[in-house]
């Protein structure tokens, strides 16, 4: 299978040299990587350029900053290709930088602002960023699989069942993945990564405790 990979954190900037970011580390999409370009795929991980790389030296790596890199990172890759499946496990920023107030004026954030200078109180308005799940499916459909399969992830932090259920129930109505797999982060240890793979109608097709199982149940449900 040809199979396209997403991961890593983004780095959301607030001025030229300040930026916003999350705990991700991109080990789950490394490993994922290795092991289905070891079991024979054609396998490109987009991955931002601080997270862990994978060992494989066939695998295509792309490198991304922002929310707004990877997005385009993935379009311009799957639009001339015919991917059969993407795994979406980069960590998004929900929020980016909008506007900074200092000193009685307000600035539009970003990479492109001054380095603001120190010492005073400043205000930080964040905007909702675009779901870039919502178009996975167009996009591998632009690129001449309309029937591409998509993988999304979703992590909570100590949430209940119920919570479990709306975020993942959230993901597959705006997203309309075809797998979602779902952590908890209360439940990862350095030694386990416990997951479950679902589908739409709330079946869980696989469970295990490792990114390694986690590669072999992704790739059997991607093959029906």
């Amino acid at each position: 299978m040809k199979i396209l990979i997403t991961g890593g954190g983004c780095r959301e900037y607030i001025d030229s040299v300040r930026v916003v970011t999350n705990s991700s580390t991109g080990r789950t999409s490394a490993v994922l990587a290795d092991e289905l370009a070891r079991k024979g795929n054609e396998v490109t991980l987009i991955t931002a350029e601080n997270a862990i790389k994978p060992q494989d030296s066939s695998i295509k790596m792309i490198f991304f900053q922002t929310g707004e890199d990877l997005a385009k990172a993935i379009k311009a890759e799957l639009t001339p290709s015919c991917y059969d499946a993407v795994i979406h496990a980069a960590a998004v920023s929900d929020f980016v930088p909008d506007t900074i107030t200092i000193g009685g004026q307000t600035v539009k954030a970003g990479k492109n602002a001054p380095k603001l200078h120190s010492g005073s109180e400043m205000t930080v308005t964040f905007k909702a960023s675009p779901k870039i799940a919502d178009n996975l499916h167009e996009w591998a459909k632009l690129g001449g699989n309309a029937n591409a399969k998509v993988v999304c992830f979703k992590l909570t932090n100590n949430a209940d069942e119920s919570e479990k259920t709306r975020a993942v129930t959230k993901l597959f109505g705006h997203s309309g993945a075809d797998f979602v797999v779902y952590n908890d982060l209360s439940e990862i240890t350095k030694e386990e990564h416990p997951f479950k793979i679902l589908k739409s109608d709330g079946e869980c097709v696989a469970t295990g405790k490792t990114n390694s199982e986690m590669s072999d149940m992704i790739l059997g449900a991607l093959r029906g």
